[in-house]
C-alpha cells in the first residue's frame, strides 16, 4: 500500500478521522478541505453521510479515482433503515464503502488510540474480543486501499464492512 501519500480526511470533526488515518498508517488529512484523499470518514448520520457524498465526488472529480468511504457507526446498534439507504446511495460514487463498527471500550480510555495503532499487524487471534469487528473491518478497508479503482465499489452491508468488487451490483 502506498502509506506515504495515503491521506484520510473526514467530513467533520469528530468523526473518527485520526482513529483511521493511525490504525492504516496513514496521513491525518483533518477536515475534508478539497485535497484528494484516498479515504473519507464520516459518521453513520443523514447529514455526515450527505457530506461524505458531496466530498467523494470531488475527489473523484479531481484524481479520477474514488475514495473509500470509511462509516463511523454512531452506536452498537448498527445502521437505521434510513442511513443503510443513504449508504447504498453512496456507492456510485466510493471505490468502497466501509462500516466501521461502534466500539463501546474507547469511551472509557483515556488513550483510544493506542488500542488502533498496530492493530492490522496483529494475529487475528492476538486482537482483543472487544476489537476484534472493528480490526477485520479494518483489513477490509485496507483491501479496499489495495484494490482501488475509478470503477469499483460494492454495496454497504449494515453492520459489516463492504469489499469493493468489480462493478457495483443492484
Amino acid at each position: 500500500m502506498r502509506r506515504g501519500r495515503l491521506s484520510v480526511a473526514g467530513v467533520a470533526g469528530g468523526v473518527g478521522t485520526t482513529t483511521v488515518a493511525t490504525a492504516i498508517g496513514a496521513s491525518d488529512g483533518g477536515v475534508f478541505a478539497g485535497r484528494p484523499v484516498g479515504v473519507l470518514v464520516c459518521r453513520a448520520t443523514g447529514d455526515s453521510l450527505i457530506r461524505a457524498g458531496r466530498a467523494a465526488q470531488l475527489v473523484a472529480a479531481a484524481t479520477g479515482r474514488h475514495p473509500v468511504l470509511a462509516v463511523t457507526a454512531a452506536d452498537s446498534s448498527g445502521p437505521s433503515r434510513p442511513v443503510s439507504a443513504r449508504l447504498r446511495l453512496l456507492e456510485p460514487h466510493a471505490a468502497a464503502v466501509v462500516v466501521l463498527p461502534f466500539v463501546r471500550r474507547w469511551r472509557d480510555l483515556a488513550t483510544p488510540l493506542e488500542d488502533v495503532r498496530g492493530l492490522l499487524t496483529l494475529p487475528r487471534a492476538e486482537v482483543p474480543r472487544a476489537l476484534r469487528r472493528y480490526a477485520a473491518a479494518l483489513h477490509d478497508l485496507s483491501a479496499a486501499l489495495e484494490r482501488r479503482s475509478p470503477a469499483a465499489a460494492r454495496p454497504a452491508t449494515p453492520g459489516r464492512a463492504a469489499i469493493p468488487t468489480r462493478g457495483r451490483t443492484p
